[in-house]
């Protein structure tokens, strides 16, 4: 098998499964004893630490644990009193599972405007041209595309919304481990990210640090009761957590940090990507004038080509695995995307391309 669609899951690293294991025979040993809970506190608090280091955040009681990115979007969402006529604005590149989420909000009255990202300039006008309304509650999107990989302006986005009172809520499920994430340079509200993408963690994981200014918002309301002895963060943390999934989570984040992020090696693949599918006319890249994430590459085959079924082709008859988007985002869809790690196999790699772009010309 060829795999080209590392976006949507990495292969869980060895010694991050080794983690949970060990940390749940240890667990085992005490369970929910005085010894056992105090064990089990001790441990979490290690690993917010853990993750924190990963994405820069200075106060290691602001990360809560969640089960992916879908969930942490969820309850961030719910702890907002939304009114009719209250705005959601996101952007056309949205995760279905988080667009779908934004638009059950609707059936509450609540408009959901989605801004199509065309270039940085044209999509941060528009963010200010819809803040200037008045009306935006929220700004929830993505920190990278997961359809393209194009990197949005964050900071920027922050800053606006700052002038405006208006909380940013960031997926950053494409961005840690693939990019260096500094969330307190970002300067949003909430930052949430998957760990079983470009962490390599284990799948039933992910975490979302939550700023306490969000807390103190008048339209805030609370989960869960805040605990005694237990960081306001935490009440996103519903019932009982796999501690060995938790610590899984934080030794994929260690890992992350200690290796780096081998940038040049990423990008140099995506390079490598564009020249081949560069020497067919019947595919078109999609890109932006602004940054993209060096893990990813998407284009658009030609107008009567079956995307959906040209995937589903590659992996049956070649075992090539790719992303097909068939009937979103709005505009932008079909296309195909493409994405790798930087141990990818270079032979398998040119391997899968060759076929690609012969299958292309067919």
């Amino acid at each position: 098998m060829i795999y080209l669609n590392y976006a949507a899951l990495c292969p869980t690293n060895p010694d991050v499964d080794r983690e949970v294991q060990r940390t749940l025979a240890e667990f085992g040993q005490y369970l929910y004893s005085d010894v056992g809970i105090e064990w089990y506190r001790d441990k979490i608090h290690a690993c917010r630490q853990t993750v924190g280091n990963l994405l820069r955040v200075s106060d290691p009681s602001s990360i809560a644990f969640t089960s992916n990115a879908t969930t942490a979007h969820a309850l961030a969402l719910s702890s907002l009193k939304w009114e009719p006529g209250d705005t959601v604005l996101t952007t056309t590149h949205e995760n279905p599972s988080i667009a779908g989420r934004l638009h059950a909000l609707e059936r509450e009255g609540v408009h959901v405007h989605a801004v199509r990202p065309i270039s940085p300039d044209q999509f941060l006008h528009e963010v200010q041209e819809r803040l200037n309304d008045h009306g935006v509650k929220a700004i929830v999107m993505s920190h990278v595309s997961h359809v393209d990989g194009r990197i949005f302006p964050i900071h920027a986005v922050a800053s606006l919304a700052r002038t405006a009172r208006c909380p940013v809520m960031i997926d950053g499920a494409q961005a840690v481990g693939h990019l260096p994430v500094d969330v307190e340079t970002l300067d949003v509200d909430v930052y949430f990210f998957s760990g079983h993408k470009w962490c390599e963690g284990p799948l039933g994981t992910g975490a979302m640090v939550v700023r306490e200014r969000f807390f103190t918002r008048p339209d805030f309301r609370a989960i869960q009761e805040e605990r005694r002895g237990h960081p306001p963060a935490a009440q996103f943390e519903l019932g009982t957590h796999n501690v060995g999934l938790i610590a899984g989570l934080a030794k994929a984040c260690e890992l992350r940090r200690q290796k780096g992020i081998d940038t040049e090696r990423l990008m140099g693949i995506r390079e490598e990507v564009k020249e081949t599918l560069g020497r067919t006319q019947r595919c078109r890249l999609m890109e932006w004038a602004g940054p993209h994430a060096p893990g990813i590459l998407t284009f658009k085959g030609t107008f009567d080509m079956d995307h959906g079924q040209f995937a589903k082709r590659l992996a049956s008859e070649r075992g090539i695995i790719v992303k097909p988007f068939v009937d979103y985002p709005v505009n932008d869809a079909p296309a195909i995307r493409l994405s790798w790690l930087p141990t990818l196999n270079l032979p398998h790699l040119q391997q899968g391309l060759s076929t690609i772009v012969q299958r292309l010309e067919s």
